[in-house]
């Protein structure tokens, strides 16, 4: 934006702890510093007009991002108002509380100032500075507001975006909004916009379409949050389509579309990428606590056409010798998308083979997405003549949704359209029933990737409507629900919501009204056990279930850039994480993926805190060789064996927000080289490992953050601060124990099976020391806190509990 000539006047000073801003009006210009330093420099507000030419590519779920920007509408005034009104725009963020006074009197308001802007158009707005917390500014651009006014309706018609700019050094590393799929894990130079930032440019790319960036696909988890190694972190508080961070040229740049509402940059200025994060999820939702089995192994596949087929894939496990605690029941298995109705010819005896399973130590989990079909023609559907004629015919609850309200809307111009479109699709009967739906409450119809139909409104009546039905389902024994679906690029800018709000300030928060409506029918259900594992992302989701990958290609390059978008992810807090094993598309759509490549994806969910396999073609480890079957049998083992470590570490992450998964950078945030790493990971508090991700590769070079290391398979302890190089023969996957640290794990003998019903206080556990601690004491957490210690050379053991203790490396 070109520099603004206004009145000079003396800098706005604001001041809270270590923390100050100076705000200049000539030109206008925010600085934010912490114990006397810049942290933030030169924070410049920006507007400009323009139009929008973004493309949603259904088959693939991917958006073609494009905009057309005119010039700069420059701030040609900016006063400061009197009184800035009460409280920050948003209201979400439990930071702003009153500023306690020293004397003990009554709290004071946290320091703040406001400012009115005229743009060159005539457009008006408001900019407030904040410090509600220590170590958090806030910073709130609103556009359309007149002087004391916060959102006040706008007399003349925004432009299209509005952000803020501000210089970074050269050499600033920046991490995280989200699950980037990407090779890079360091976003410095890059220009994203969320939900559009995801290409495919593997072996399976075309050659055109590698000439314009690659195959788009879809971005299911972005997280308007991002870390640096300047010493702060930025949050956009919105959940507007069209979120960019632009972080080329020297600058970062954050901005929204105005009909996303207000600008509400949020800067955690704390003193460690840790801290700024716990920070962020103070705001949003530290993340979720799961029962055990929700950390162990499932099986699932992408149709299963008859009940005899999902109980084929238990006993393939028992018959093999793999442990599994889940099985996934994914499309299709309703009558129809979605009624929430077992398909009585696919599933002739559904609650019989639930109740089963779960006699055998095995959850149900049963696949949906939030959308109600008018048809189904384009989805999947099992083979046979009678399941085929029942998705030939509209969802048979679809008439009872329009009638209470249970979708979104149209825009307000199209809803004679939609209407229309409603009762057409409808069979006879249901026809009379709708006649007298009126055209304002019409349901929004559109397509989707299992056929057309309406999206499920969860500000209004479809959210109690929607949750009764998933508790039926529940109440059958169904342990827990695969939430599919859920992302904001499906929502156009003018639907209509219950709330009264639309797509433009809505369409990715709908996925957290989503995902918090299915966990809610879990704990109404099955309080404490049921299980929510998700596809799509935004601020908050770390604090409702699982998250998994969404749709990979079966090639060693997806597999390297999914290892990048679980750095990413963890970067941004999303603690409970997984991903579909041997990658779901297949190779080049057409093949399953290879015997190397199924190892290797398996070592890596190994390592992940649930270990999750699904594809479309067959790849169940044991229709490959005998080899193959064996070493994935050894890592689903390990995997099951390291739940109760996996579980301490969920239990830190759902009380303090640190996630299971941590970037190497955490381990040593001054060591510059571990920000971009994307091939390696901590892995709770005492492991590290770095995946093969690359066909044929038989040794790999590590860096270690400082420290003394023990590498898990030789007992070779080495120092860290340097580089370690390891053979990586296909049978193995290089991880380090951190020297002095206890790992607690489950016998083998115990897991088998899978992880089974037995309480927590009745398993067994084993306590291993690896190499000696340097101040002669370490401890480790048994599922509830209480803690296994060692010191000065014994064992302190609950007595309670059964554990044993042993010592390993150093």
């Amino acid at each position: 934006m070109a520099s603004t000539v206004l009145p000079a006047i003396s800098p706005v000073l604001l001041e809270r702890g270590r923390v100050a801003v100076t705000l200049t009006r000539s030109p206008l210009r925010i600085t934010v510093m912490r114990d006397g330093l810049p942290v933030v420099r030169a924070i410049e507000p920006w507007v400009r007009d323009g139009r929008i030419d973004d493309r949603f590519v259904r088959v693939t779920e991917g958006v073609v991002a494009r905009e057309h920007l005119g010039a700069p509408d420059p701030i040609v005034s900016a006063s400061v108002v009197p009184d800035p009104g009460a409280g920050p725009p948003t209201g979400r963020d439990p930071d702003a509380a009153p500023t306690p006074a020293a004397d003990g009197s009554a709290p004071t308001e946290p320091p703040s100032t406001t400012l009115a802007l005229r743009l060159a158009s005539g457009v008006e707005g408001t900019l407030r500075i904040s410090l509600p917390a220590t170590d958090v500014v806030h910073v709130d651009l609103v556009l359309g507001a007149r002087p004391g006014a916060v959102e006040a309706a706008p007399r003349i018609p925004l432009p299209l975006r509005m952000g803020v700019r501000w210089p970074v050094a050269g050499d600033l590393r920046l991490a995280g909004l989200g699950a980037r799929h990407h090779p890079s894990v360091d976003h410095a130079g890059r220009r994203i916009q969320l939900g559009a930032d995801r290409r495919y440019l593997g072996p399976g790319c075309a050659p055109e379409m590698a000439a314009v960036g690659g195959i788009p696909q879809g971005d299911y988890a972005p997280v308007p949050f991002l870390q640096s190694t300047g010493g702060w972190a930025a949050w956009l508080d919105t959940a507007g389509n069209g979120t960019q961070f632009f972080l080329d040229g020297g600058a970062v740049s954050p901005s929204v579309r105005t009909v996303s509402g207000p600008l509400r940059l949020r800067l955690h200025l704390h003193p460690g990428p840790a801290q700024r994060l716990l920070a962020f999820q103070r705001a949003t939702g530290r993340p979720a606590l799961l029962p055990a089995w929700g950390y162990g192994f499932w099986k699932s596949r992408d149709i299963h056409d008859h009940q005899d087929q999902v109980e084929e894939d238990v006993h393939g496990c028992r018959w093999h010798e793999i442990p599994v605690d889940a099985v996934v029941l994914d499309s299709p298995w309703e009558t129809n998308y979605n009624t929430w109705r077992p398909n009585p010819h696919q599933f002739p005896d559904f609650a019989g083979m639930v109740g089963r399973l779960r006699g055998d130590g095995v959850r149900t989990v049963v696949w949906v997405t939030p959308w109600v079909n008018v048809d189904s023609a384009g989805g999947q559907t099992p083979p046979d003549p009678a399941s085929i004629r029942l998705h030939r015919q509209p969802a048979e609850t679809y008439a009872e949704g329009a009638r209470i309200g249970a979708y979104v809307r149209p825009p307000a111009g199209a809803t004679g359209d939609h209407a229309h479109a409603v009762k057409v699709a409808m069979r006879d009967d249901e026809r009379d029933d709708l006649a007298d739906l009126a055209d304002g409450d019409a349901p929004y119809l559109a397509q989707w990737w299992m056929g057309r139909g309406s999206p499920i409104d969860f500000t209004g009546p479809g959210e109690a409507w929607w949750r009764a039905q998933a508790e039926a389902t529940l109440r059958l024994g169904v342990a827990g629900i695969k939430a599919d679906d859920g992302e904001g690029y499906y929502l156009p800018e003018g639907v209509r919501f219950a709330d009264g709000s639309t797509g433009a300030v809505r369409a990715w928060r709908w996925g957290d009204d989503y995902r918090r409506s299915m966990r809610r029918a879990l704990e109404n259900v099955h309080p404490g056990e049921g299980v929510l594992f998700g596809r799509s992302g935004w601020t908050g989701q770390q604090a409702t279930g699982m998250l998994w990958a969404g749709d990979q290609a079966s090639d060693f390059w997806s597999l390297r850039v999914l290892l990048a978008a679980t750095v990413s992810a963890a970067h941004s807090g999303i603690s409970n994480w997984s991903h579909d094993i041997g990658g779901y598309l297949g190779d080049a759509g057409v093949k399953r993926c290879s015997a190397e490549l199924l190892v290797r994806w398996a070592q890596l969910g190994c390592f992940t805190p649930l270990m999750q396999a699904h594809a479309r073609l067959e790849q169940e480890p044991w229709t490959y060789d005998h080899e193959t079957l064996g070493l994935f049998r050894g890592y689903a083992l390990l995997h099951e064996m390291l739940v109760p470590y996996v579980r301490a570490a969920a239990r830190t992450a759902a009380r303090s927000g640190l996630p299971i998964i941590r970037p190497l950078s955490w381990l040593d945030p001054a060591d510059d080289r571990l920000w971009g790493i994307p091939d390696a990971f901590a892995y709770g508090p005492s492991l590290l490992v770095a995946p093969v991700v690359d066909e044929g590769l038989r040794e790999r070079t590590v860096p270690l953050p400082r420290g003394r290391w023990i590498e898990a398979w030789s007992g070779r302890e080495v120092d860290g601060g340097g580089t370690a190089t390891v053979a990586t023969p296909r049978d193995r996957t290089p991880v380090w124990v951190r020297a002095g640290s206890i790992v607690l794990t489950h016998p083998a003998e115990h897991v088998a099976r899978g992880l089974g019903d037995a309480p927590d206080r009745e398993r067994p556990y084993v306590a291993t020391l690896w190499g000696r601690p340097a101040n002669g004491r370490a401890r480790a957490a048994l599922p509830d806190g209480t803690p296994v210690r060692w010191v000065h050379g014994r064992w302190k053991l609950p007595a309670e509990w059964d554990v044993w203790a042993g010592e390993r490396g150093g």
